[in-house]
């Protein structure tokens, strides 16, 4: 049974309900012994005593003669004395009986039809009851059936979609009121599907790509390396010669960037891995000095001690940050390095512009950049980078602005 059916005869239910115990109630408000009747009765007892076959028995009484011994009663069952008449609420009246004074009761049938019409309001209630309990119990099974179930097995469905199970089809059944939903849900179940399909081949496609991209570059760079070498050893000046070793530890710098972007694409890494281990601080200078190819650094010296850093990523740290002066400063580098707490701060600071105090915050965020870099190449990755780096090290990465440029304050931790 739709809504449409369910609800109209519900309140017609009621209605009937309501319009049989509004007669019954008025039945119980005219219930009333009828004087005319009862007069009637009496005058025919007085006029004709001693003559029971004349007397009116339209009701039912006893009579009583002036001693209260019953002289005539319509039937058995009835009042025979004054006390049994009060106790049922009978109407106890005075008669002639000859001369004698006598007592005529009669039978109070209200309580009767009272029982009658309690006992027939209660069917009609009771009758009425089931039939809506039957109506509310029919149009729940419907909804049960053409509505919880169904939305319990997309609730179901949606549940192993989120899981990744998207192999399941979805039963579909159009005489429920879902019909149309299981049918769009299962068409997403299969575009979900081809998505995840094309997806998956992407990525393989892209891993694949940077596996070659990283093999492939293997070949210049050993042809860089092997020139280099070639030219330092044919060199005689000795600034010549420090160039062509520079050129070298780039070579091999970039064999191992390669070489970690190759294992990476291969075994599905989805993070940079940083592995700090101790380094002594007398190695800071030359990987300071190898990532400034433009001696913008000038003179600058490194407290005796020892580091948790992870070498590879701390020369790409000193990479980024000096390129970055290289870029959008294009001055003279101070480098100063102290002792604090349990760290060694590294400042390495230009005499550039700097940024804004709002962009500040900003610059070692994912993509940002300033907005003195609106002409300059770059993707906004490297203080981020840098920053990641410094942090899985156990570091700690600043940006401050001096007068003049922008520093970079590098906090190492000591061991």
């Amino acid at each position: 049974m739709r809504k449409k059916t369910f609800i109209p005869v519900l309140i017609l239910i009621f209605i009937i309900e309501a319009v049989l115990c509004g007669i019954f109630l008025f039945r119980l408000e005219n219930i009333e012994q009828d004087p005319a009747t009862v007069n009637g009765c009496l005058k025919s007892v007085e006029t004709n005593y001693g003559n029971p076959d004349l007397y009116d028995t339209s009701l039912d009484y006893v009579v009583l003669d002036e001693s209260g011994t019953v002289v005539f009663r319509t039937r058995e069952g009835l009042s025979e004395n004054r006390s049994d008449a009060i106790r049922r609420n009978d109407t106890i009246l005075e008669l002639e009986l000859g001369g004698e004074k006598g007592h005529i009761i009669f039978r109070n049938s209200m309580s009767d039809k009272i029982r009658i019409i309690k006992i027939e309001l209660s069917a009609v209630v009771l009758g009425c009851s089931v039939l809506q309990f039957a109506l509310v119990l029919g149009y729940y099974l419907y909804l049960r059936k053409n509505v919880i179930e169904p939305f319990n097995r997309l609730g179901d469905f949606a549940v192993r979609v989120a899981e990744g199970n998207l192999d399941l089809p979805l039963d579909m059944d159009r005489k429920h009121i879902f019909g149309g939903f299981t049918e769009a849900f299962d068409l997403m179940r299969n575009e979900l599907k081809k998505s995840r399909a094309a997806e998956r081949k992407a990525v393989e496609d892209k891993k694949e790509m940077v596996a070659k991209l990283s093999h492939d570059i293997k070949t210049p760079v050993a042809s860089i390396k092997s020139s280099s070498e070639f030219g330092y050893e044919l060199s005689k000046e000795p600034k010549i010669k420090d160039l062509f070793n520079q050129i070298d530890i780039k070579a091999d710098q970039l064999t191992l960037l390669t070489d970690n972007l190759f294992n990476s694409s291969v075994a599905d890494v989805t993070e940079i891995s940083v592995s700090p281990i101790p380094l002594d601080s007398s190695e800071i200078p030359s990987m300071i000095k190898g990532a400034d190819h433009l001696n913008k650094t000038g003179d600058f010296s490194v407290p005796e001690c020892r580091v948790f850093a992870d070498k590879m990523r701390l020369q790409q740290v000193f990479d980024n940050i000096i390129m970055n002066s290289y870029k959008y400063a294009d001055t003279k580098i101070n480098v100063k390095s102290y002792m604090k707490d349990e760290y060694l701060v590294i400042s390495i600071a230009d005499e550039g512009p700097g940024v804004t105090d709002e962009e500040l915050p900003l610059m070692k965020q994912k993509y940002k950049r300033g907005s003195n870099s609106k002409d300059k190449d770059g993707a906004g990755l490297g203080l981020y980078l840098t920053d990641t780096f410094v942090k899985g090290m156990d570091g700690k990465l600043f940006l401050e602005n001096s007068e003049p440029g922008l520093a970079v304050l590098m906090y190492l931790r000591l061991i």
